[in-house]
């Protein structure tokens, strides 16, 4: 039999300038044409595919017309990857991996994969903060269809792993707390937050604190599944940003918990929260609208008088520990590291990390929760069977019938209540080495 793939014949032409080149074979027989455009401009060349796609996508059809060996005539698809040339680390004194979108996830892991059987804008777009891209994809493996979120070319969320990183986030401190009434998160632009903390029955106000109202925007149009509250039972409207119990502020959350909640706060005790959800960018990120958050410690100041007696506080923490990282005071600079000392000494009487690996990241997320009162950790090493019975206790149902949640349950939250070895092994790397490292390995008795 013949070798699979494109037979032989068709038309192969080259165009040559300098040191870029256009080159184009044609596979008549198969419907295929291969195009390789290389060129030395330092813009991307994504603005350029409609253009290849409107020139050179052409339907297969039969000489009659409309069919092709008795088949209606599908149409075309385009496969394409789009990768950087030359050499920039190193070499350009202004350049910087996280200051490069094209470097980042948008560049890696959606441009450079040419084995996606489609891959789509749906939007790229300035916000007055960041830039937006969100990619609609199809998975040759699974044919599902993916929508994927990028911030300044760092992927936030994705359609297949939003509701395991989301649920992962907001439940296990929503369950911590006895009876959480006043919830606030900070960022959560996308909405699936706010819409998980809207499916808890003893939340009477949900405070989203999102800077980028422009983000917010695009979210609503082009990833409406994400702010979802139509099959909430109860719930008055079908995006969670219109529910009547949600309080959606677009201000600068630094500024906003340090005027209500700092030294000179002027909020009283019934606005304080029972739980808060730092939900902004990646700590170490290293943009520009991180800002403040992770490295000042009058904001950590404001979120912990901001919390009520029994108060709970959840932030994601970025991608997980591996074991080949060394100790967190190689990086003394770094936010999370900031964050994680501030978070030491304000007066949390407990602090646990936790992480999951369902999000779509391709690599495990970690959490960090945090509790004012040390009364809240008998809530969070429940068994499976009380975790399962709090949820039903406490969930809203959907008009659907369908289960409340997609990932979370009594044994996820089992793998939740003791921190990922890794952390261990890389917090005991310092070269100023805990002393709980010796003489408490493995578990803290307290």
């Amino acid at each position: 039999p013949p070798p699979p793939g494109p037979g032989p014949g068709g038309v192969s032409c080259a165009a040559i300038l300098l040191e870029s080149h256009l080159a184009v074979h044609t596979f008549p027989s198969e419907g295929i044409l291969i195009m390789d455009l290389y060129t030395c401009g330092s813009k991307p060349l994504i603005p350029v595919l409609p253009a290849i796609e409107e020139l050179f996508a052409v339907p297969r059809r039969s000489p009659a017309g409309e069919e092709w060996e008795g088949r209606p005539a599908e149409p075309p698809r385009m496969l394409w990857s789009h990768k950087r040339r030359g050499f920039r680390e190193g070499f350009d004194p202004a350049w910087t991996r996280h200051g490069d979108p094209l470097d980042q996830g948008l560049g890696i892991d959606m441009f450079r994969r040419h084995g996606l059987d489609m891959k789509v804008p749906l939007v790229s777009e300035e916000t007055d903060f960041q830039h937006v891209d969100i990619y609609e994809s199809v998975d040759p493996k699974s044919r599902s269809t993916e929508k994927t979120l990028f911030l300044d070319g760092v992927q936030q969320s994705s359609l297949r792993g939003e509701a395991a990183y989301h649920e992962a986030l907001v439940h296990p401190a929503m369950l911590a707390h006895p009876n959480p009434k006043r919830v606030a998160i900070i960022g959560g632009g996308e909405g699936a937050t706010l819409r998980e903390v809207l499916k808890h029955e003893t939340v009477e106000e949900a405070m989203m604190v999102e800077i980028d109202e422009g983000l917010v925007e695009l979210c609503r149009e082009y990833l409406p599944e994400w702010s979802d509250c139509s099959d909430i039972v109860g719930s008055d409207a079908d995006s969670c940003f219109d529910d009547s119990r949600a309080n959606v502020a677009f201000e600068d959350a630094f500024a906003w918990f340090i005027d209500a909640f700092g030294e000179e706060g002027q909020a009283g005790e019934e606005e304080k929260f029972d739980v808060i959800i730092m939900d902004a960018l990646d700590p170490d990120q290293l943009v520009e609208i991180v800002g403040s958050l992770y490295k000042n410690n009058e904001f950590v100041d404001a979120l912990y008088n901001g919390l009520s007696e029994r108060g709970v506080f959840v932030i994601q923490f970025g991608e997980a520990d591996s074991y080949t990282e060394a100790g967190s005071d190689m990086y003394p600079v770094r936010d999370s590291t900031n964050m994680m000392k501030a978070l030491q000494s304000v007066g949390f009487e407990s602090i646990h990390a936790y992480d999951e690996a369902h999000s779509h990241f391709f690599a495990p997320w970690s959490y960090l929760v945090c509790f004012k009162d040390s009364k809240s950790r008998a809530n969070w090493y429940k068994t499976p069977a009380e975790i399962e019975i709090e949820l039903h206790r406490r969930l809203r149902g959907t008009e659907s019938g369908r289960p409340a949640l997609s990932f979370f349950d009594g044994p996820t939250m089992a793998g939740y209540q003791v921190p990922a070895r890794v952390h261990e092994t890389v917090y005991c790397r310092n070269d100023d080495r805990p002393q709980e490292c010796d003489e408490h390995a493995g578990i803290d008795p307290n």
